[in-house]
Formats: structure tokens, C-alpha cells, sequence
């Protein structure tokens, strides 16, 4: 699959997730009334308020990316952001330019600073035919300098308010009106920014992390954005489309449910778990 998408897929869709999730609660609530009453514009900066409480939350993403060369990614998990990072995801649609590629679908786990995976792809690496592979995120780094403790910071320091932060950005947004997603009803937002605008709304910190998925094209690239958030200025539902200047685009859409709730990451049993070989992973000798 081409690099844009792997990008958009590793950085946009886990990103766009824990960016917009998060919040003890179940977000039920019968606040959407209340909201009717604040500006477009208000109602983002109070979800991205509330969302800077990000806890626990399941995402179920699919990314899309237009073209070609194009191609779609579908994935679901659950997260733990504090007091300990953790999580347990499952990449089960993987496909380029129409073309299902399975051996890529996988699953990971991480749990006590330790990445388990289990990626076909993967098992020609993976010692003793075990079907899952263990990673402790710091030896990795030391042994081969693969920074996978680079991925685990960023899931784990991403402010759950920084995509609604940047679409206050926004000088079009607009309520749509009321409409139900899976059972909650939630107010719909839409609007357009530009990745200036949106950039500018973030402090530098996060400006770095979120522009490795943005279009580099900040003069001209735009983000069209539709956001449906419940009773208690949670997001339920995302929809975001980035356009480059030369008519690339992609889409993200992603589902937000069980704000809060407690969940159980643990992994998998000791006899299916071997070591990957990093240094045959990465073309090197031991």
C-alpha cells in the first residue's frame, strides 16, 4: 500500500481517535437542547473542552483514501489513556486500489509497556512459528533503534481536545441540526478550515504532531468537517475529509461509544507469544 495511506492510516485514524475521544461518562445525557443554544463555534471549543478529559473510550475508524493508487483501512479498539496507557485494536480491512491485502489484517495489544501483534506478515519474523509477536517498545529501540516507543508516546501524550480545537478554527461552521447516531441523539456540526487555520489554533507541541497527517500544503490544503456530539459535548461520530492543492484527498470516519467505561487488556497466552527477529525484520544480521 502506498506510503500516504499507511500514513493516513497509522497517524489519522488512531490519531483522529484518541484526538477526539475520551470523557468519564457515558454521554447520554439530554443536554443536546442546551447546545441549540450556543453558536457553532462555542459548541466546538466547549467539546473540545470537554474532551481534554479523555479517559477511556472504543473508536471504530475507516480511513479512505481517493485515487488510483487509492485504498481503505477499517479498524476498531478500545483505549486506555490514564493512568496508564493501554489498548487493544483490530485491523480487520486493509485493501489498495481495490484489492483486499490480508496480510496486513492483524491485531495488537498493549499492555505494562509491551506491544503484542499479531500480523501475518509478520510470522516469517516471529520465533518458533508463534503466532503473535512480543515487542518491549525500549529494547527495541536499544537493540535496533526501530522507535516504537516514539508510536506508544504519541498515542499516549495526544491531547483528546486537539481536533476539535482546531476546527474552532473554522470561520463557516454551522449546526446542521439534531440527528441520532447509534441510539444517542447529538447535534451535527459541519464546516471547513484550512490547514493553516487549523495549525494555528494548536500550541507547538501539538502543531508537530498533528501536521505528519495533514496535507503539507498549509496555504491551500483545506479539511471539510462534519462532527455530531451528544448531550454532554462528547463526539459521537466524525467525519473529516482533507483536500491537497493537487486534489488529493482522503476521509476519515470514525465512531465514538463507551466513554468511561472499564475494560480488561490482557495478553494473549504465553504459549502462542514468540520474539521478533528485529534484526531479519530490518534487513540487518544479529
Amino acid at each position: 500500500m502506498n506510503r500516504r495511506l499507511v500514513v493516513a492510516a497509522g497517524g489519522t485514524a488512531v490519531g483522529t481517535a484518541l484526538l477526539l475521544s475520551g470523557c468519564n461518562g457515558d454521554g447520554s445525557g439530554s443536554g443536546t437542547t442546551e447546545n441549540m443554544k450556543l453558536s457553532a463555534n462555542e459548541a466546538l471549543l466547549k467539546s473540545s473542552q470537554k474532551t481534554g478529559q479523555a479517559d477511556r473510550f472504543k473508536a471504530d475508524l475507516t480511513v479512505t483514501e481517493a485515487g488510483s493508487g487509492g485504498g481503505k483501512v477499517h479498524a476498531n479498539g478500545q483505549f486506555q489513556l490514564r493512568p496508564a496507557l493501554k489498548f487493544s485494536a483490530k485491523l480487520d480491512e486493509f485493501s489498495q486500489s481495490g484489492q483486499s491485502v490480508p496480510g496486513l489484517k492483524g491485531q495488537a495489544v498493549f499492555t505494562g509497556n509491551t506491544l503484542y501483534a499479531k500480523v501475518p506478515q509478520l510470522a516469517q519474523f516471529v520465533s518458533g512459528g508463534k503466532s503473535w509477536v512480543k515487542i518491549d517498545v525500549n529494547q527495541a529501540s536499544q537493540r535496533t533503534g526501530l522507535n516504537v516507543q516514539d508510536l506508544v508516546n504519541q498515542v499516549q501524550k495526544v491531547d483528546p481536545a486537539e481536533q476539535t480545537k482546531m476546527f474552532t478554527g473554522s470561520k463557516d461552521a454551522r449546526r446542521v441540526g439534531t440527528e441520532t447516531v447509534d441510539g444517542v441523539k447529538t447535534t451535527h456540526y459541519t464546516g471547513t478550515v484550512t490547514v493553516q487555520e487549523a495549525l494555528n489554533r494548536l500550541d507547538a507541541q501539538a502543531r508537530d504532531k498533528v501536521s505528519r497527517w495533514l496535507p503539507k500544503d498549509r496555504a491551500n490544503g483545506k479539511i471539510n468537517f462534519d462532527l455530531w456530539t451528544d448531550g454532554e459535548n462528547l463526539p459521537r461520530k466524525l467525519v473529516s475529509k482533507a483536500t491537497s492543492s493537487d486534489g488529493d484527498s482522503g476521509s476519515v470516519t470514525v465512531l465514538y461509544s463507551d466513554y468511561g467505561k472499564s475494560f480488561g487488556v490482557n495478553p494473549p497466552p504465553s504459549d502462542q507469544v514468540g520474539e521478533l527477529s528485529l534484526g531479519s525484520f530490518l534487513g540487518r544480521g544479529h
